[in-house]
């Protein structure tokens, strides 16, 4: 792997680490709640990423359909990581 694909999956693995670490210490009703608790803050977290607002930041990043060239980002311009949390909200 190059030095960009090892940082990015470097800091896919801390968000990963920081989420659960944290939901170790939240009260939650369910085992299902507290599952989508932690998924949610992953998925988040990653958008975050992809946005360049990580504190793993590794710029601004974009997500790209080959077959179609279009930007998960672009036309309209978005911020995955606000556009996600309405998705994802538990």
């Amino acid at each position: 792997m190059n030095r960009f694909q090892t940082d990015f999956f470097k800091a896919i693995k801390n968000i990963r680490e920081n989420c659960v670490t944290f939901a170790l210490f939240e009260k939650h009703a369910s085992k299902e709640e507290e599952l989508n608790s932690v998924t949610s803050a992953i998925i988040y977290r990653i958008m975050e990423l992809i946005d360049g607002y990580s504190e793993f930041s590794l710029g601004r990043l974009d997500i790209i359909n080959t077959a179609t060239g279009e930007s998960l980002k672009k036309d309209p311009f978005i911020e995955l990581h606000d556009a996600v949390a309405k998705y994802i909200e538990d």
